[in-house]
């Protein structure tokens, strides 16, 4: 890294642009710890408010992360969505660049449990489709959904549903699309099995999306629990006047 005393453009933004080339490029990966203010006050021979500035810039545009009595780290990659984002998590996640996959965990028929049973007027033990993913980004799972359909969903290949969002499936099989989501989010600790698949401490903050999605004719299509990072999705409200063309979104404190 050198940098151009001459140049109209300031010290700190070219060590910025420097450091956020390095990120693009792959040379500091995702998670990675950078050089501290000292090394690179040393090694470029700038001031310690220089580099506190390139820093600040970095960490304002989401580029780092920085962790009191650790240090400054390359920031993981996070899903910015909107309210409507939480009613399509699929393909929220594949509108990202980085290298979005998701893998399905659970596929077929399976007894209904007692708290699911009612939403889709279903006596307990009746059949429901349970259809589960994880979803990755650059091979880190960033979050999970545990998922029940209708029965009829079952008509669906586990191939197609593998490569398809939940929505589309719905879409698909019943021929009407989605008339209305409800959906709450609240903070919770992941616990062992969500910790398990994604690859966090059993104590570490997730958040779990509660959703119900309702088609055409009133019936419910789905109900579904997601639990996601917490360092890896960020809900954001850009049209308050504009709620009303949004699925009807409750923050919780847990």
């Amino acid at each position: 890294m050198s940098l151009e005393r001459d140049s109209a453009l300031p010290l700190y933004l070219q060590i910025s642009r420097a450091i956020e080339a390095k990120i693009e490029g792959g040379h500091f990966g995702p998670g990675q710890m950078l050089p501290s203010e000292t090394a690179l006050c040393r090694h470029l021979s700038v001031s310690r408010i220089t580099v506190r500035q390139a820093f600040e810039d970095l960490l304002t545009r989401g580029l780092i992360d920085r962790r009191q009595g650790k240090g400054t780290f390359v920031a993981r990659p996070l899903i910015r969505t909107g309210l409507s984002g939480a009613d399509r998590l699929f393909d929220t996640l594949f509108a990202q660049k980085h290298a979005p996959s998701s893998r399905l965990l659970a596929f077929g028929l399976q007894d209904s449990p007692a708290d699911i049973a009612p939403f889709f007027d279903c006596p307990e033990g009746g059949q429901l489709m349970r259809l589960d993913r994880l979803y990755l980004l650059n091979d880190r799972p960033v979050g999970m959904v545990v998922g029940w359909l209708r029965a009829e969903v079952a008509a669906i290949s586990r191939e197609e549903a593998a490569s398809h969002s939940t929505a589309y499936l719905i879409e698909r099989v019943f021929g009407q699309p989605i008339k209305k989501s409800e959906v709450s989010i609240r903070a919770a600790s992941a616990g062992r099995e969500t910790a398990q698949h994604l690859k966090i401490n059993e104590r570490a903050p997730v958040l779990v999306l509660h959703r119900r999605r309702l088609l055409q004719d009133g019936r419910t299509a789905d109900v579904v629990r997601a639990y996601m990072n917490a360092d890896s999705y960020e809900f954001s409200i850009d049209n308050v006047l504009g709620l009303d063309s949004h699925p009807s979104l409750t923050l919780v404190a847990a």
